[in-house]
């Protein structure tokens, strides 16, 4: 299935002090608010993938094979589609540049297929799956042009496709670490592939009983498999991996419960060898969607679901709701700003204040 002013006499100064001291301790105090804004995107498509370029260009993809793109942060969007079928699920994308990206459409045998999309030449298809019981979840890059696909096991080894050229051609890697029966991924989010500067990347995987992370620290040539607390079973498992600073954050849970709250949003701080988790949310069910990032050296954790989104307020140490609307995608285009997105076109804006 990701901020000594000494004026005039002496006792005029030290009063001017005394405030200044005062107003940075106040600011200091000053409890971080999220404000939520929904955004336009002339869709009605499921986005499901979201990543930013920088902290102005974003591209989004979704169901009905949709791209979109957006040139400000997420406030105007232009929307592409793939133009032989329109029935594509573009599960997940990848910017190259400011005009192209690299799409995935996630689905049964043939329907897993990745494009490259250049904004001014159009579509090039670059790989469709053969295997009938492939399916692709995910995508994800290096800065220099080295990237990862991530699908559900076919056979005895992980699934794992390989690029070194921007995503122009891909070739699974005989490297992977073994697999377990039944063992893959959810395309719910395009947030189980996550990579890091020197090589380094983790795969968050899930179903039939798994829910590991692989990782590698040399771009694919080897791997390490490590275990992790997230609940296990037919439809459960891990969704989505981020890093923050020195910590890796995964969510997930079982995708057959949607009437419970779940312990489902741990964080490691030894690069997975052992794992805690933060306390109780309110939304029930499992997350499909998770962003993170470290503002005012606090860390913030944006997660969300088909029943709504919630952010963890490391200032205060609390959960708080955003949003009860279905949200499958998050991510931080800049260290305050996040974007969250999921059905019906619905697209939001949430800004640390």
């Amino acid at each position: 299935m990701k901020k000594n002013i000494l004026i005039g006499k002496r006792i005029a100064s030290s009063g001017l002090m005394i405030v200044v001291i005062f107003l940075i301790a106040s600011c200091g105090n000053k409890k971080v608010t999220p404000k939520v804004t929904e955004l336009k995107t002339n869709t009605d498509a499921l986005i499901i993938g979201l990543q930013s370029f920088n902290d102005s260009i974003v591209w989004a993809s979704g169901t009905y094979s949709t791209l979109l793109k957006s040139t400000n942060a997420g406030e105007d969007w232009k929307v592409f589609t793939y133009p032989e079928i329109d029935s594509l699920q573009f599960r997940d994308v990848h910017p190259i540049s400011d005009k192209e990206a690299i799409v995935l459409s996630a689905g049964e045998g043939e329907l897993s297929q990745i494009f490259y999309f250049h904004e001014e030449s159009g579509w090039r298809k670059v790989f469709q799956m053969e295997n009938e019981k492939g399916f692709i979840d995910a995508v994800q890059f290096w800065e220099n042009g080295q990237g990862l696909v991530y699908g559900d096991a076919i056979d005895s080894l992980a699934y794992i496709l390989k690029t070194a050229d921007f995503g122009r051609s891909w070739t699974r890697i005989p490297t992977a670490p073994k697999a377990n029966e039944g063992e893959g991924g959810f395309a719910s989010s395009g947030s189980n592939i996550l990579t890091d500067a020197d090589g380094k990347a983790w795969i968050a995987t899930g179903a039939n009983g798994s829910a590991r992370v692989f990782y590698t620290s040399d771009y694919g040539r080897s791997w390490e498999v490590k275990s992790t607390p997230m609940m296990t079973g037919e439809f459960a498992g891990l969704t989505a991996i981020k890093k923050s600073n020195d910590k890796l954050w995964i969510t997930g849970g079982d995708l057959a419960i949607t009437d419970q709250q779940l312990e489902n949003v741990y964080y490691s701080e030894d690069n997975g060898r052992s794992w805690k988790t933060l306390p109780s949310h309110q939304t029930q069910g499992s997350f499909y969607g998770l962003a993170v990032t470290n503002y005012l050296e606090n860390e913030f954790v944006l997660v969300c679901e088909p029943k709504g989104a919630e952010i963890w307020l490391g200032d205060q140490e609390k959960w708080q709701i955003l949003s009860e609307e279905d949200i499958w995608t998050a991510t931080f285009i800049d260290s305050r700003t996040a974007l969250m997105a999921g059905r019906n076109g619905k697209m939001f804006k949430v800004e640390l204040e």
